[in-house]
């Protein structure tokens, strides 16, 4: 008779694979590590994954959806000035990364590209803010010059990479100083005059993004 499933076996795969993904790096971790750390045989590994770059991929991904869903969630808090909104944004992506940093790590830092072999690598997409963008040089609030893929794009990267530094040693700043600092650093506030909208919560409705 075969056996029947474990029910928690991909979460405990997850979990075991993440931990062991932030402690060693995805190159030096093996499916047999990962099973093993799950209290599971590396059966039941192949059961859920194909293998582990495809586990690290679910890692990300589930990372990105609950970034994603931290950002509307403080979005729901905020006006329709674009100020305001940045730093509701900012600030849930400092305390998502606080709550959950290895996720962040293996999902922006040095593992970001090994889940590769299963499609494109994966980030948060700069779509909404291009978009949010762009409405505002619709406005006249922002210079019709910028580019704002370019520009979303380059926020995004900056912040990610903000935030990797910073979870190395939080008394490097604290998360007001930081939520200061990414809203300075934004396009829409560089570039938007008191009544610009940049919309709620549209403006960074979910999306993923190669």
């Amino acid at each position: 008779m075969p056996r029947a499933p474990i029910r928690d076996a991909e979460e405990r795969l997850l979990a075991s694979g993440l931990a062991l993904f932030a402690r060693r790096g995805c190159e030096r971790v093996n499916t047999n590590a990962i099973a093993r750390r799950a209290g599971l045989g590396v059966g039941t590994f192949y059961v859920h994954f194909s293998d582990k770059y495809a586990l690290l991929r679910q890692l990300q991904l589930r990372t990105l959806d609950g970034l994603q869903a931290a950002r509307l969630a403080a979005l729901e808090q905020a006006d329709r000035d674009p100020a305001d909104q940045v730093r509701h944004a900012a600030r849930a992506a400092i305390e998502f990364a606080t709550a959950h940093p290895d996720a962040y790590r293996v999902t922006f830092g040095r593992e970001r590209a090994a889940s590769a072999a299963h499609g494109p690598i994966l980030t948060e997409s700069g779509r909404p803010i291009a978009q949010a963008l762009t409405r505002l040089q619709a406005e006249a609030r922002l210079d019709p010059a910028l580019d704002a893929t370019l520009a979303a794009r380059a926020y995004l990267s900056m912040e990610a990479g903000m935030l990797l530094w910073w979870l190395e040693d939080p008394a490097r700043a604290t998360p007001d100083a930081l939520v200061e600092t990414l809203a300075r650093l934004h396009p829409a506030v560089q570039g938007a005059g008191p009544g610009a909208s940049m919309g709620r919560p549209a403006a960074f409705a979910p999306d993923r993004s190669p």
